[in-house]
């Protein structure tokens, strides 16, 4: 009796570790798939807001070259054809020709960022929300901006539960993870609060 009791508490042993092992190759593809779920929020996010920086940047309530800046950096933001994030998780990034490889997408939506900024001081907030067309493409533009926000944040944090998984002793002896390549985060400036002027100063 004591080798058949061994021989069925290493098989259930096995089997325990064997279920072990597929929830936790289970978990680690749900978590792959939030990033990818998560990072199609946030490309859709970054549209919206380049298209209602376009909106305001026709509006007419901008003075020409602010409007000519803004324009041109969001129309940047549109166009841009490369890979969100060049990790190679996503069909995107697995292109062979991913289009504009110049720059990074990062650094196109930083530039737009960084544009708004710039443009949109706190007086020329104020005179802007003081007409209701160019105040509703303004509303439209910051409301896109916090979602923006808020999706590369959702984003990042998928991506660091999905490395941190990754980075476990079980995952990474057993291969659970498979060949799928490791999830980067998309790191841009993505703040667009006027910085206080010297007239803003007390």
């Amino acid at each position: 009796m004591g080798p058949v009791i061994i021989a069925i508490a290493v098989l259930f042993a096995l089997c325990l570790v064997g279920w072990a092992a597929s929830a936790l190759a289970v978990r680690v593809d749900r978590l792959h798939r939030q990033v990818l779920g998560s990072r199609a929020t946030l490309e859709t996010q970054l549209v919206h807001r380049a298209q209602a920086a376009v909106e305001l940047a026709a509006s007419s309530r901008l003075d020409p070259a602010s409007a000519l800046l803004v324009s041109r950096a969001a129309h940047e933001a549109l166009e841009a054809e490369g890979p969100l994030v060049d990790d190679r998780l996503d069909s995107a990034s697995l292109r062979e020709d991913p289009g504009n490889t110049d720059r990074s997408r990062a650094a196109i939506e930083s530039d737009l960022t960084r544009v708004l900024r710039t443009v949109l001081t706190a007086r020329t907030r104020a005179e802007l929300s003081a007409d209701p067309l160019s105040g509703a493409a303004l509303a439209r533009l910051d409301k896109t901006a916090h979602r923006m926000v808020l999706a590369r944040r959702f984003h990042n944090i998928h991506v660091a539960e999905t490395r941190r998984l990754r980075a476990t002793w079980p995952v990474r002896i057993l291969h659970l993870a498979g060949r799928a390549p490791q999830p980067a985060t998309f790191d841009m400036d993505d703040d667009i609060t006027p910085e206080p002027s010297e007239e803003d100063t007390p």
